[in-house]
């Protein structure tokens, strides 16, 4: 939605009495304290939203809009400041009862559904999915360049409430928190959607748009108060250009004070006694003879020199445990500065343990395992049903994976192990997002995003991480979901009822042209026909099943009128024609008004066809018509086919027709079998890789329906075009996921050794 120009000055305040007081505060009263914080800003900001709001209702009534007037903004302004300060108290109430809310709501989560609760499978209206991507629209822009400041915030939170579940949606400081409180309270007024979209601009523009100075403040005032959790870096990621995701690096950034304040804690706990982990297990014998074999393969195909990572190999081997304490500390320091995906994790691990170039030797078992990870994820980079930004993203996994096969051996043979299941389905859902899928990137890929950070800060050695995280993933995915399916829905009805269109346009055409054949009428009857009485037909058409009857009853029109303009046979037929004209003008004339037909442009039809029945119907009785008669009246005739083919049929010959005109290769073929939730790659004008899914594909016409992540169409594209697009290279077809992303990935390495030995007992 664009933003009308506003009038309003950024929001800055120094709240310095509060600020100083804090300094004293502990963690039982910092809650409340920073509430006082955002009570103040929002008391000013709330100022500047009445002031916005007759900013834009006065832009609408500059527009046009005439159902606005300066008396209805004024009583706007003054209902709203009544709807500010309740506003200002539920958001003061929020933070303060936090605690509370959030336990409340995460028992609601938590709880088991009842099996005669249906509520979760209604879908919304079009107004409410409309009003909710308004709403994620504002809070996206809200959020912009708040990430690292929120996501302090909550962890802050986390610290205090002594819990490490929360969503960012319940974040109390976040725009997502103030603008649906707002709108909540807003709600429940009862005003117009106009208003009520109104109203949430103002908010956006004025409240939402200025967070940050406050946001800092608020952070600040933990600090103050020794609210002091561990905090990782967010990261960009940033791609160096090359065809393989290994080539691509997420790029270090510059640390923040929680960085340094985290990386300080990291360099102190290298000198702390090592945390008891769980014990490292012993492999199978017969998984480890197959693990071995993979590695020496993975080895051969990079070469031996890979053991060393050109460091002086000697001393004693390097126990298990602490070559995992190495891994944690590599792991959360990527996690800080981004990491490096160009070095592999047998270089990071030397370097991190190499002391004069020298490095002591890892554990058999533990080279083993370091190749066969380094394979596993080589594989994964090379997946081509997963895009370049969500390759990178599960690559900076290959750590915290390479812990858990040193931990727990059942990841290499048991397919629902945790980490398994969250690596696939971090798969499964980055199958259709592209770096420029704006909205579903603000949702599911920055809640990918923040899963793997929270992995590489928070993974130290209990595995059930895994299954915690993609227990909440699956949760919010259920959400995202419901509202995919919503839009796509509508985008696959809008693209449904085109062609429901234009096939009752053809069936109208059919019916027409069934009832000319073999017949010589006046021209302008044809014409009529054909511009206006048509569209009454399909009208009725599309309305069958609401009105049965009243297609039949146009067809009827269509022979009455094409009767009473061939020239009858006979007295008989002549008195019959005339005595049906009140009833063909009764209904030609209903038929009209039936579309809102302009009568002024159907007088010179009705004027001819009146002087076509005087010359065709002259001699009635013994009466002679005294009347002047256009005697140029060009009259068309039409060929008599009789041809028994129906229109289901003729449309059949249509589309095998074009489907014989196709090329007989991979292409056609690929696109014939090609099944619905089958996702395909393209390039979109400005060069970007794009991704869509097939939603529907019609069987009459073969024309195909795309939409992106979010549901919404991204293409139509007939079957013929779209083989063409993938012969020329332009598209290309991806499909989905029939086995999943661990799968997918043994599989690969069982091909990779299949030429060297038996394949390895993998599941």
């Amino acid at each position: 939605m664009k933003k009308p120009q506003s009038t309003v000055v950024p929001i800055r305040q120094e709240p310095a009495e509060i600020s100083a007081n804090l300094k004293a505060v502990g963690n039982s009263n910092v809650i409340q304290a920073s509430a006082q914080l955002l009570k103040g800003y929002l008391q000013v900001a709330m100022t500047s939203y009445i002031e916005q709001i007759g900013v834009l209702m006065t832009k609408r009534m500059d527009d046009g809009d005439a159902s606005i007037s300066a008396s209805e903004i004024r009583m706007l302004q003054k209902e709203s400041d009544q709807l500010s300060s309740r506003y200002i108290d539920l958001v003061v109430k929020n933070i303060v009862n936090f605690s509370s809310v959030v336990s409340a709501s995460r028992e609601k989560r938590n709880a088991p559904k009842r099996s005669d609760d249906w509520t979760s499978l209604q879908l919304l209206d079009t107004d409410e999915v409309e009003k909710q991507l308004m709403l994620e629209s504002y809070i996206s822009a809200g959020e912009a360049g708040l990430a690292d400041i929120l996501y302090g915030l909550q962890r802050r939170l986390e610290f205090i409430l002594k819990s490490s579940v929360q969503r960012k949606s319940d974040n109390p400081y976040s725009p997502h928190v103030l603008l649906m409180t707002y709108s909540e309270l807003v709600d429940s007024e009862g005003i117009s959607k106009d208003v009520y979209n109104t109203l949430c601009e103002a908010f956006s523009i004025t409240v939402l748009s200025n967070l940050g100075d406050v946001l800092e403040k608020i952070n600040e005032a933990f600090i103050q108060a020794n609210v002091l959790p561990d905090l990782p870096k967010s990261k960009p990621i940033t791609k160096s250009g090359g065809a393989s995701a290994r080539n691509e690096a997420v790029s270090p950034t510059e640390a923040s004070p929680q960085a340094e304040e985290l990386e300080k804690k990291l360099v102190a706990n290298e000198h702390k006694a090592a945390v008891p982990m769980r014990p490292v297990t012993e492999i199978e014998p017969a998984l480890y003879r197959s693990l071995v074999e993979m590695a020496e393969v993975f080895r051969t195909q990079v070469g031996e020199n890979v053991l060393s990572d050109g460091l002086a190999v000697s001393g004693k081997s390097m126990p298990t445990i602490e070559l995992i304490d190495t891994l944690t500390e590599l792991q959360k320091g990527s996690a800080i500065s981004g990491g490096d995906l160009n070095n592999s994790v047998r270089l990071q691990i030397g370097s991190s343990v190499q002391l004069d170039g020298q490095r002591r030797p890892y554990e058999e078992q533990d080279e083993i395992l370091i190749d066969v990870v380094a394979m596993f994820f080589d594989v994964i980079l090379q997946d081509r049903h997963l895009p370049d930004i969500v390759r990178v993203l599960i690559a900076q996994l290959q750590i915290p994976v390479l812990k858990v096969a040193m931990m727990d051996k059942e990841f290499f043979t048991k397919k629902s192990h945790h980490t398994r299941r969250f690596l696939n389905a971090l798969s499964q859902v980055g199958l259709g997002i592209s770096e420029q899928n704006k909205q579903i990137k603000s949702a599911v890929l920055e809640k990918m995003e923040e899963l793997v950070a929270r992995v590489l800060m928070d993974f130290e050695d209990d595995v059930e991480i895994f299954s915690e995280l993609c227990d909440e993933f699956e949760i919010f995915m259920e959400q995202q979901q419901r509202q995919m399916d919503v839009i796509e829905a509508r985008s696959r009805k809008v693209t449904q009822s085109t062609e429901h269109l234009e096939l009752i346009k053809r069936k109208a055409d059919y019916e027409i042209a069934l009832r000319l054949e073999g017949k010589c009428i006046p021209e302008f009857v044809q014409l009529f026909l054909e511009d206006a009485w048509k569209d009454v037909l399909v009208l009725a058409l599309l309305r069958e099943g609401k009105a049965p009857g009243e297609a039949e009853q146009c067809l009827t029109v269509i022979d009455h009128l094409i009767e009473s303009v061939v020239r009858p046979e006979g007295p008989d037929a002549k008195r019959s024609i005339i005595k049906g004209l009140a009833n063909l003008f009764k209904g030609i004339k209903l038929g009209l008004e039936g579309i809102s037909y302009d009568f002024h442009a159907t007088a010179d039809f009705f004027k001819d066809l009146e002087s076509w029945h005087k010359q065709v119907l002259m001699v009635v009785s013994n009466v002679q018509a005294d009347v002047s008669v256009d005697e140029e009246v060009a009259l068309v005739s039409f060929e008599d086919t009789s041809s028994s083919v129906s229109l289901d049929e003729e449309l059949q010959q249509e589309l095998e027709g074009e489907l014989a005109q196709m090329p007989e290769d991979k292409f056609s073929q690929q696109v014939n079998d090609m099944q619905v939730g089958d996702w395909v790659e393209y390039e979109n004008p400005e060069e970007t890789m794009m991704r869509a899914k097939l939603s529907w594909k019609s069987n009459v016409t073969m024309q195909c329906l795309f939409v992106d992540a979010s549901g919404a169409k991204a293409m139509d594209i007939s079957v013929a075009d779209f083989a063409e697009e993938l012969r020329e290279k332009r598209m290309w077809l991806i499909g989905q996921e029939k086995a999943s992303l661990v799968e997918r990935a043994l599989s690969g390495m069982k091909k990779r050794i299949a030429s060297v030995g038996e394949e390895p007992e993998l599941a």
